[in-house]
């Protein structure tokens, strides 16, 4: 868009420099947001999210990981993460970051999507290596999958924070305001809970591992998480299977059945 030819088409009368100051208004905008690559965080939300200090308010959604959901007050939080807030918040709270893209630049909620240097680190990539986040590559953003990848791979060997142990993946205290019965599920669609039941019944298949809570709710588990309990050398179909359990996550409808998905024992734990 060229300036210039929008100055040829002043007429007269108010609603015509009206529309003029509009163009350039939307003009500086779109030039300010693709054109710069540098900003300064404004505030920390989470372990994988930020917002910038410019005019918009910018949420950064980190790409290539998944950190642990902080409890607030409309959500459940998971183990671990407080220590991914701090360590993001350490990292990068109040500095000048740089902003990396891949293919795509938003995610499905508006917030825009990046790889984040700070200080000659990347701290996509160091969240992961603490311990204290999970590898979460979708294409067509694979721009720094390698890299990531490997910094898990350094985590689990070191067992470091969601990798550590059964025993110190604890939720915070708070969830409990958030704890209901596997007969209310129905009830809560579309929200994050926790949920408490015994799993009674499973069903596997190549595709999926599906856990029966008293035939209630369903918590399901894909492949691709499968081996982050093997690292825990937990078979899910045979260790939560007649023991009462926790389950942190978003209930969704499937078939007329409420279900959880969950990808890693943060978001479930047996209870004895």
């Amino acid at each position: 868009m060229c300036l210039g030819n929008v100055t040829k088409k002043i007429i007269k009368g108010p609603y015509s420099l009206i529309i003029f100051l509009l163009l350039v208004i939307s003009f500086y905008f779109i030039t300010d947001l693709s054109g710069h690559d540098e900003y300064t965080v404004k505030a920390v939300i989470d372990g994988d999210s930020i917002i910038l200090k410019d005019i918009q308010s910018t949420n950064v959604r980190y790409l290539g990981i998944n950190a642990p959901e902080v409890l607030r007050y409309d959500s459940p939080g998971e183990p671990f993460s407080e220590e991914a807030k701090n360590l993001n918040r350490n990292l990068v709270g109040g500095k000048k970051i740089r902003l990396e893209f891949d293919n795509e630049r938003y995610d499905p909620y508006g917030r825009t999507l990046a790889y984040v240097f700070v200080d000659g680190v990347f701290v996509n990539e160091e969240l992961v290596r603490r311990g204290f986040a999970k590898a979460f590559i979708i294409q067509p953003n694979d721009k720094y999958a390698e890299k990531i990848i490997k910094a898990q791979e350094e985590a689990k060997r070191e067992r470091r924070g969601i990798w550590s142990d059964l025993y110190s993946l604890q939720p915070p205290r708070g969830n409990s305001s958030f704890l209901i019965r596997p007969s209310s599920a129905t009830r809560h669609i579309d929200q994050r809970v926790v949920v408490r039941g015994k799993i009674t019944k499973f069903r596997k298949s190549d595709k999926v591992i599906v856990l029966q809570m008293e035939d209630e709710i369903d918590i399901v588990l894909f492949p691709e998480s499968w081996d982050n309990f093997h690292f825990f050398n937990i078979r899910p179909e045979d260790y939560y299977i007649g023991k009462p359990v926790e389950v942190i996550g978003k209930v969704k409808m499937y078939k007329g059945r409420p279900n959880i998905i969950v990808n890693h024992p943060i978001s479930i734990r047996a209870l004895m």
